[in-house]
């Protein structure tokens, strides 16, 4: 009996861990004609929490036209770009600190070969940056206009005093543009 309460618990654990969508960046066009931008943007279980300034806020996708995301490019062409100038820096100090240069008659310190390296490296993970947030476009995730007609169907079951059972099926019009 506990085996198969394990089972059961951790099955649903996996099918929720799969089911849930995770983004960095989202845009938000809710079906009031409102927009909101947030960050670590959550789509789970028929609903949308995501970050907005300081506050959280979760919306269900009833609520929700489009929700668009970013996959968050920006910060790994940063560490691309300034990751790689940086080793090759590192390996620069490492082979040519206190060696002579014949091109310009200098012998550099290993201090100034490092300070050079931190600088070029800070410059090519700015780059980097740029690269990544511009081949980073908003993508859309989810679109209402394009979700199941089942979603806005609405079944009801409530108890009613005089009947016994009250079953009510209704067909929300989405506003569209």
């Amino acid at each position: 009996m506990i085996k198969k309460s394990v089972f059961i618990l951790l099955s649903f654990f996996i099918a929720h861990t799969i089911y849930a969508q995770d983004y960095k960046h989202v845009q938000v066009s809710l079906r009031d004609g409102q927009t909101y931008k947030g960050k670590n943007g959550i789509i789970s279980e028929g609903a949308l929490t995501f970050t907005s300034g300081s506050m959280q806020k979760t919306y269900s996708l009833t609520d929700v036209n489009i929700i668009q995301a970013k996959e968050g490019k920006a910060l790994k062409w940063a560490l691309g770009c300034g990751g790689g100038c940086l080793a090759i820096g590192l390996i620069t100090t490492a082979t040519q600190a206190g060696k002579y240069n014949d091109i310009s008659g200098e012998t550099y310190s290993a201090g100034t070969l490092l300070a050079g390296s931190l600088i070029w490296a800070g410059a090519f993970a700015g780059v980097g940056a740029l690269i990544g947030s511009l081949t980073d476009p908003w993508k859309i995730v989810y679109n209402r206009s394009s979700a199941s007609i089942w979603n806005d169907l609405d079944l009801n079951l409530a108890p009613d005093p005089f009947t016994g059972v009250n079953l009510t099926l209704s067909y929300k019009f989405p506003n569209r543009p």
